[in-house]
């Protein structure tokens, strides 16, 4: 529910943004709008944050986003490299200066993306071992519930570095271009969310052939 509210008061933003654009404001006024923008995600991530305290597999499940969000979904949410590639095309045209930054930030962000990812397949493969460990053995599952709860708690801090990277990549993306660059790019961000959200209403409004779902 809560996400729901987000993404009605992220529309919400968006229109002020595509309004502002369109008449062309100053840059003073749209910094504003993009901060604003930026700050609506933080609130995102703090929220995030709450639930994986609460409950860190519904979160990682991504059950409270869309189908098609969830098909994209890294720890939690979006891989921070693969947004920039969708975004970085959206773009007007890119100082010499300004594309050697966006460049250094998608391969900084690949790294950081690539030992988190090796991080939680090496937490999954201890899990398994934890748990599967001495199956035959007598009267000592309890202990080993409990070294794999310790390890489970860990999940929650990937969660945690994860959404830090996003939020990070996003404020180094706005530092590196211009106001109105900015904009245009925290508009492209919120309209390719709207646009997963509705591909999962049309998937889900599809007409469906009972025979194949008796297969299925």
């Amino acid at each position: 529910m809560e996400y729901v509210h987000w993404v009605e008061e992220q529309h919400r933003k968006m229109c002020e943004l595509r309004s502002a654009l369109q008449a062309q404001v100053g840059d003073v006024e749209l910094r504003l709008l993009v901060d604003n923008g930026l700050k609506h995600y933080q609130d995102l991530f703090r929220m995030k944050a709450d639930a994986a305290k609460a409950d860190v597999f519904y979160l990682m499940s991504g059950t409270w986003r869309t189908s098609a969000e969830r098909f994209f979904l890294w720890i939690g949410g979006f891989r921070p490299s693969e947004l920039l590639n969708v975004l970085i095309p959206q773009i007007e045209t890119l100082t010499e200066q300004q594309l050697l930054g966006v460049c250094n930030l998608r391969h900084s962000s690949q790294q950081a993306e690539d030992a988190l990812s090796q991080g939680m397949d090496k937490l999954q493969q201890t899990l398994a071992q934890e748990v599967a460990a001495n199956q035959l053995g007598a009267g000592n599952f309890g202990s080993q519930v409990a070294a794999a709860m310790e390890k489970l708690e860990a999940l929650e801090n990937f969660v945690s570095q994860a959404d830090h990277l996003r939020q990070q990549t996003m404020l180094r993306m706005s530092r590196i271009l211009t106001t109105r660059q900015a904009a245009r790019v925290l508009l492209t961000l919120g309209e390719y969310f709207h646009r997963l959200r509705a591909l999962s209403s049309l998937w889900a409004a599809r007409p469906c052939d009972s025979t194949q779902s008796l297969k299925i």
